[in-house]
């Protein structure tokens, strides 16, 4: 069923309860009002025929005059007096040779002094009935008893559910049908959109971008949520081919080094010297490309939303064991540590230790012989910064912006993958924190990762 269908149907449901009850509150209305209007014109009649007995004095009721049935010759207004014996002495010209009928228990009530209505059949049509005591001097003397018929209330009520069955019929018939042409239409963008997407689709292009003159209304909100999707899927799609492009480019290297001394092994095995140098190439290839592998391993796991598991770790550990490692890469350059602070933080201890390791290991490919790395750690309030300077060549401003992403490298740099800033930069955003850097040309450049300090708990 489509969405047209169920919004008429919906629609046509909503309108036929809305009618119905309009219909059934108008007719229970009607209904209320007539029935009351006719009662009280039967109290009036009881009362008047009433009153005209009372003012009669010493005079049984079956010695009056039947002249004073001649005020009730309304047609569908019956009048009937009855004495205590419940013997009738008078009744209206409109009953013809009818009469009311005259019950033993009904009359006993009356006589007690109680008026009350009932509905009776009377010559085959319904007539709403009213008791009333006649009282003369005190004393219960007989009772009055006056019918209206029911027949025009319903009739009339009966017309009005003709009515109101055509009235509803026809309009959910109209109804349905401009619900549904107008559904149709207010429809027609949305149906456009959906092919839009589907050609997109079938295309294969998701440069193509939906266009939409109309109103900023739901379906221009839609149209350009599309958009805003389809722009979201080809910058993923394109980081994706340059990730799978660049990693095949970064592995083919270090495969080819493997692939070229395992031959040199299998060709001059038997030398000596030769297989030492070979041996030295295929063990720092092997780790480049095992390094390597992680990198991609880890950044691809970024991408699908994987978090760090974070316990309780001491950061001057951490960075001892950065600078400790990293002495044996230091070719001539000073590395320094600042006595650290003794705070705990929340993080990944392994992971810490890459992102600094990976800051010094940049600092060091990056400083001349004779030059200083140096790490530093300062508290600011609920913050510690761990800060790694150098004395080396320094980053173009041009590269600041970029050095973070994945792959970059400067114009002229060669070594490196490319991914060791993008990574870092994703470990210290899984700690809660930031990376920063600030770089003069020839004078060197300095990263700062802040990280939060948990607050003591109380």
């Amino acid at each position: 069923m489509t969405l047209g269908t169920r919004l008429t149907l919906w629609q046509t449901f909503l309108l036929a309860f809305l009618l119905t009850a309009f219909a059934v509150i108008s007719y229970r209305a009607l209904d209320t009002g007539l029935r009351a209007e006719l009662d009280r014109v039967l109290v009036e009649r009881a009362d008047h025929a009433a009153l005209a007995m009372q003012a009669i004095p010493n005079l049984p009721i079956v010695g009056v005059s039947p002249g004073l049935s001649s005020a009730f010759t309304s047609p569908g207004i019956y009048l009937q007096i009855v004495d205590e014996a419940g013997r009738i002495a008078l009744r209206s010209t409109s009953l013809g040779a009818d009469s009311l009928p005259v019950h033993a228990d009904r009359l006993a009530e009356v006589l007690d002094g109680r008026s009350f209505y009932e509905t009776e059949s009377v010559a085959d049509h319904s007539v709403r009935l009213y008791h009333r005591p006649i009282i003369r001097d005190g004393r219960v003397i007989g009772a009055v008893e006056v019918g209206g018929s029911l027949y025009g209330v319903e009739d009339t009520l009966s017309r009005l559910r003709a009515i109101f069955a055509l009235i509803i019929a026809g309009s959910l018939i109209v109804g349905a049908l401009g619900s549904y042409s107008l559904t149709h239409i207010g429809l027609l963008p949305l149906t456009r959109l959906a092919n839009l997407a589907a050609r997109i689709g079938r295309a294969r292009d998701l440069s193509i971008r939906i266009s939409h003159a109309g109103p900023p209304d739901e379906v221009g909100r839609l149209a350009f949520t599309l958009n805003d999707m389809l722009a979201r899927l080809e910058a993923a799609f394109n980081s994706q081919r340059s990730f799978l492009a660049e990693a095949a480019h970064e592995l083919r290297t270090p495969l080819a080094t493997l692939i070229g001394n395992a031959d040199l092994l299998a060709r001059y095995g038997n030398d000596p010297e030769r297989r030492t140098t070979a041996l030295a190439a295929v063990r720092t290839e092997g780790r480049r490309t095992a390094r390597l592998l992680s990198d991609l391993l880890l950044s691809v796991q970024a991408d699908t939303g994987w978090r760090l598991d974070l316990r309780p770790t001491q950061l001057a550990d951490v960075l001892r064991n950065v600078v400790a490692y990293s002495h044996p890469f230091a070719g001539g350059v000073t590395i320094t540590l600042a006595e650290p602070p003794p705070v705990t933080l929340l993080g990944d201890a392994d992971r810490l230790k890459q992102v600094f390791f990976n800051l010094v290991d940049n600092a060091l490919k990056h400083t001349p012989t004779g030059g200083v790395v140096s790490l530093q750690v300062s508290l600011l309030n609920s913050w510690i910064r761990v800060t790694v300077r150098d004395t080396g060549e320094g980053i173009p401003p041009d590269s600041l912006p970029h050095i973070f992403d994945r792959f970059y490298r400067a114009p002229g740099q060669s070594h490196g993958s490319g991914l060791g800033l993008s990574i870092a930069r994703w470990i210290v955003e899984q700690h809660s924190g930031r990376i920063t850097v600030g770089s003069e040309v020839g004078r060197g450049s300095e990263f700062s990762v802040w990280l939060p300090v948990p607050t003591p708990q109380s």
